[in-house]
């Protein structure tokens, strides 16, 4: 679950950063954050298969035959070993989450201010999606970067198709899609 949701988190950054024009500075921060997923994913790996090694052994002094006292010590001192490593997992998770909770939105930020400082440099262009078009319906738990990989499209011309100036969706709205 933890990879799921580090891979997710990186999937998201990676698609947020290649939907927008970035600057090279962005890109090289969204590369850091994505080593650092990847550095942190490790040691989180590392940790669960202490952890599973720990639980391995409670298993197997709890499963075996010996001196009654002996067994409790050993048993209770795995369990605190267990405990504290779990901490620490959960301290990681945080820390992680935090970290490139900032990271991205640093990125975002400046991705906005650009976007912003262009759009108003620039007129809008015109529609340049000419192909053919089939309407969507948005469902529960849609989201604009979802639908764009479905159709294999990006978000940006979705909107531009759509007229859209948010990523905001409501459940049952039509949306045009570009054609499989």
């Amino acid at each position: 679950m933890k990879k799921l949701m580090m891979v997710a988190m990186a999937a998201a950054a990676a698609t947020a950063l290649a939907d927008t024009t970035i600057g090279a500075r962005e890109l090289a921060i969204g590369r850091q954050v994505y080593a650092e997923m990847q550095r942190v994913s490790g040691q989180v790996d590392v940790m669960q298969a202490n952890l599973d090694d720990l639980s391995q052994r409670v298993a197997r002094v709890e499963g075996g035959k010996g001196e009654a006292q002996a067994v409790r010590g050993e048993i209770d001192s795995l369990k605190a070993e267990i405990a504290a490593v779990r901490r620490e997992m959960q301290k990681m998770r945080q820390e992680i989450v935090s970290e490139m909770t900032q990271k991205v939105i640093e990125i975002v930020r400046k991705n906005g201010a650009a976007q912003a400082s262009a759009r108003a440099a620039t007129p809008p262009a015109a529609p340049s999606y000419s192909g053919p078009c089939k309407e969507y319906v948005v469902e529960k738990g849609d989201t604009l970067s979802m639908i764009a990989q479905a159709f294999r499209t990006t978000v940006p011309k979705l909107k531009e198709m759509n007229g859209l100036k948010s990523d905001n969706l409501r459940i049952g709205q039509k949306l045009l899609v570009p054609k499989d």
